[in-house]
């Protein structure tokens, strides 16, 4: 069953291929539009998932303590979703996806070990849509390591390619949307007073991710993981 802009649902068994199906309501004049073979609402059609591949930050390496005395509404990260993102691949489908995977298998990088350099606001200047941690000892080595693997990757899911430098760095806290530009100027007040993370992590994975099922639960799942060595 199909439902159209109207509300009314029409069966496209009833129409012939290539011809739009009509609402059962329908009487001409006065009645409803066609619905097109295929038309769905914006309620029933969820949009695509994100992929991108990343290095997952260790488990229980603490970086998250770091955050805890940031405003209490910004959204912490669940420990499995914590990354360094080495290509983000957008809403491209799972083939497009795992082509970027297949892209990046015949690489290989030893462990790259990174401190944390300061915290900053990522997305829009006026309305941040998250908070990260930059990265100081391992940042040019992470750095070369997405200029050189991003490449391949968003090329083999038919991505366009990265026009930014690469900047590695840890997101972990997000605004709601509807908070970014009111939390702005209070979290710029954080930020240049907040503590960072005394240890170092050290990067020895790369992961294929998308969004979990159950966002509520945790944002991301994880698809693929290997070695960075192989």
């Amino acid at each position: 069953m199909l439902e159209g802009r109207c509300g009314h649902r029409a069966d496209a068994r009833l129409s012939p291929i290539g011809r739009p199906g009509r609402c059962p309501r329908s009487r001409g004049v006065g009645g409803c539009e066609p619905h097109p073979p295929g038309a769905v609402t914006p309620r029933s059609a969820p949009p695509a998932p994100n992929w991108f591949l990343a290095l997952p930050l260790p488990a229980g390496c603490g970086w998250e303590r770091a955050a805890a005395s940031a405003p209490a509404e910004l959204r912490r990260f669940d420990p499995r979703d914590r990354h360094l993102t080495l290509a983000f691949l957008g809403p491209c489908g799972e083939a497009a996806a795992l082509a970027a995977w297949g892209a990046v298998a015949p690489l290989r990088q030893g462990a790259i070990t990174a401190t944390a350099g300061g915290w900053r606001a990522m997305g829009p200047a006026a309305a941040p849509s998250a908070y990260a941690l930059g990265l100081d000892r391992g940042a040019p080595e992470l750095a070369g390591l997405l200029a050189r693997w991003g490449p391949p990757a968003l090329a083999a899911a038919g991505r366009p390619a990265e026009r930014r430098a690469p900047l590695p760095h840890v997101t972990l806290l997000r605004p709601r949307r509807r908070d970014g530009q009111r939390l702005r100027e209070p979290m710029a007040r954080w930020m240049a007073a907040a503590p960072l993370p005394g240890e170092p992590v050290t990067f020895s994975e790369i992961a294929l991710y998308t969004w979990n099922p159950d966002r509520r639960e945790r944002l991301f799942w994880i698809q693929a993981r290997r070695p960075l060595a192989g």
